[in-house]
């Protein structure tokens, strides 16, 4: 939260502004602002990627989510985002757009991408101290009420991966 006091040598008037605080200029990232929530389309890269997360954390925090629900929608974020840097060919400029919303119940994650293929589900377990990938799939279906591959309504992506994280209980 940032507070913009007006005038000189007495508090005059403040205006409290809630919205989270925007990241620092990352090349090939730009982030609107939407309602409760917010727009970021990237050229993949770690910083873009890792602005991207923070933001989440962020935002939903800003828009009254509790702490642990936006520390869930920061890593399904994180795991849709890495899924398809994985999935597209090395060296190429990897497009996406992400949105996160603060909706009731929870906090809604919309991921478009360019990589025409459907996320494959790695054969590993969760807990497998072995293995360095593959969990993606399973990360989603622990941490959301579910999800969803459809083909992107905008010309730019092939398709959207949409999933709601929120607690049910």
């Amino acid at each position: 939260m940032t507070a913009t006091v007006y005038g000189t040598g007495t508090l005059n008037v403040v205006a409290v502004d809630d919205r989270p605080t925007l990241p620092d200029p990352v090349p090939g990232l730009v982030v609107d602002e939407e309602e409760s929530g917010f727009r970021a389309e990237l050229l993949a890269s770690p910083e873009a990627l890792s602005g991207v997360r923070a933001l989440t954390l962020a935002a939903s925090t800003a828009y009254g989510v509790d702490q642990g629900l936006a520390e869930s929608a920061e890593l399904v974020v994180s795991e849709l985002m890495s899924n398809v840097v994985r999935a597209s060919r090395r060296g190429m400029p990897v497009p996406l757009a992400v949105e996160v919303h603060a909706v009731p119940p929870g906090i809604e994650v919309i991921v478009h991408d360019t990589v025409p293929e459907q996320p494959n589900r790695g054969g590993v377990a969760l807990d497998s101290a072995e293995a360095e990938s593959g969990r993606g799939l399973g990360i989603l279906d622990a941490l959301t009420d579910g999800w969803t591959v459809e083909p992107s309504p905008e010309p730019s992506f092939k398709k959207m991966i949409r999933c709601l994280v929120s607690r049910t209980e």
